[in-house]
């Protein structure tokens, strides 16, 4: 499977870890030694899940909201409830731990924070027990193996931890690994057989790195199949420093699309917010294209990074993200709230319960490559004008949606689309603002002027 390494160098959320928080997975060594301290006595084991608190859907997956996440949240000395408030009034609904939350009482003093606020989801990153079997332990029976694990310790320290977080409604699981490749399946297929016998439950994320190329898709398959997977991520940010784009980010998405549909499974990506190592700072724009291409593409969820901004002790030369490092909002976080408030909040949740049916390019002069052009078929007979991403959806009715997107974010878009009317009666625009359809006058097309990255709905109503 080709990486990011092929691409745009290390993923930023890979080279966030190594920089550090790895170091959370490790066993104490005493300096010049090579001799491994010796641990505190185990915590007590107690319930997976306290008394009276009862949790039998998946957090976040399961909820009646498009998934909006945010990754390198406020550091420690910031997780006060006017934070976390500032970041829920963003659009945001979940975030996953880091930027230095990777201490026990640090993250459940901020699950208690998230719990004040309400409506918002921690999934949780770099705890002891969790990091341990994914990143150093070999979990098996076979006590030859080094640094091995039995399955019922992997089970017992599993139940710990969840013991620790779940009487807390905002925790929503654990974050196991990132960048997760392909000789890491065997092991973490074993963490999360740990993790289902202490509670089936929670969720157990781990991100995928980018990838081209025909393997990918059948990568990602197989890691859903040896991992037991609720959802499929990935990161790739496409905006570039020397202003072009990643030429490989929609056929990302493409090869995405065909895995999740593959394995049924939910899929979400990464959207860049700021400039770093070969990528520059985002305009609206640029934004709102990210977006709307992963919906295009059938994305069920939406991952922000970084929210916080990086510090320089990080590497990776990051410039001013969703809020810089004084703890000031950027023009980012506005231009991201605007779009969760809008766009994600409005067209998001329309087709979160939609099955992705197809995905086209229309006038574009050079497709991107395993994606498709678009031809007549069964609701479409022509589209003209500048180049567009026609994606179809069914919704749990049976009806079909169309999803239009412009294909640039640089220049505006004016695109004619002819219905056939045999299979199309009405037409009608959904607003995201209102959440409500406008008829329109002309059943047998579409005239549709898009602003750079920016979308438009419409519900394509059959004849009765």
């Amino acid at each position: 499977m080709a990486t990011s390494s092929e691409s745009s160098g290390m993923t930023r959320r890979g080279a966030l870890r190594a920089a550090g928080a790895l170091a959370a997975a490790l066993p104490a060594v005493a300096a010049g030694t090579g001799v491994a301290i010796a641990k505190p006595p185990p915590l007590p084991i107690g319930p997976a899940i306290p008394p009276g608190r009862q949790v039998t859907l998946t957090p976040i997956l399961s909820g009646e909201q498009f998934p909006i996440g945010a990754i390198w949240p406020p550091p420690p000395t910031q997780i006060t409830q006017s934070r976390l408030q500032e970041m829920k009034n963003a659009g945001i609904n979940f975030f996953i731990t880091g930027n230095y939350l990777d201490d026990g009482n640090i993250v459940t003093y901020t699950l208690g924070v998230a719990d004040a606020v309400g409506g918002l989801h921690v999934i949780v990153r770099d705890d002891h027990d969790v990091a341990n079997l994914a990143r150093w332990f070999t979990i098996t029976d076979n006590r030859a193996v080094p640094m091995s694990i039995s399955p019922s310790d992997a089970v017992a320290m599993a139940n710990r931890a969840f013991g620790t977080y779940a009487a807390y409604p905002s925790f929503a699981g654990f974050s196991l690994l990132e960048d997760t490749e392909p000789w890491t399946y065997g092991n973490l297929n074993a963490v999360v057989t740990a993790l289902r016998a202490a509670n089936p439950y929670y969720l157990r994320y781990s991100n995928l790195p980018p990838g081209s190329g025909p393997g990918y898709q059948a990568s990602v398959v197989d890691y859903a199949g040896k991992v037991g997977a609720q959802m499929l991520s990935f990161d790739r940010y496409p905006i570039m420093a020397d202003g072009t784009n990643d030429a490989g980010y929609v056929s990302n998405w493409a090869d995405m699309r065909a895995a999740a549909a593959q394995t049924g499974l939910p899929a979400w990506g990464y959207i860049q917010t700021c400039g770093f190592d070969g990528h520059r700072s985002p305009s609206y724009d640029d934004i709102a294209w990210q977006v709307n291409t992963s919906l295009a593409y059938g994305a069920k969820g939406v991952q922000y990074f970084p929210y916080w901004t990086p510090g320089p002790d990080r590497g990776g030369n990051f410039q001013p993200a969703m809020i810089d490092l004084l703890g000031r909002r950027t023009q980012h976080y506005y231009d991201v709230q605007d779009i969760n408030n809008g766009t994600l909040s409005g067209v998001g949740n329309q087709l979160r319960t939609m099955r992705s049916e197809s995905v086209t390019h229309a006038n574009d002069s050079v497709a991107p490559a395993r994606t498709a052009r678009f031809g007549p078929d069964n609701y479409l007979t022509d589209a003209s004008g500048d180049a567009v991403v026609l994606s179809r959806f069914v919704d749990k009715a049976g009806d079909r949606w169309l999803f239009v997107v412009n294909r640039s974010h640089r220049t505006a878009a004016k695109a004619t689309l002819r219905l056939r009317s045999s299979a199309v009666a009405r037409v009608s625009q959904f607003d995201s603002r209102s959440r409500k359809v406008t008829a329109q006058r002309d059943a047998g097309g579409i005239s549709v002027s898009l602003r750079p990255g920016a979308s438009a709905l419409y519900h394509l109503a059959a004849h009765s």
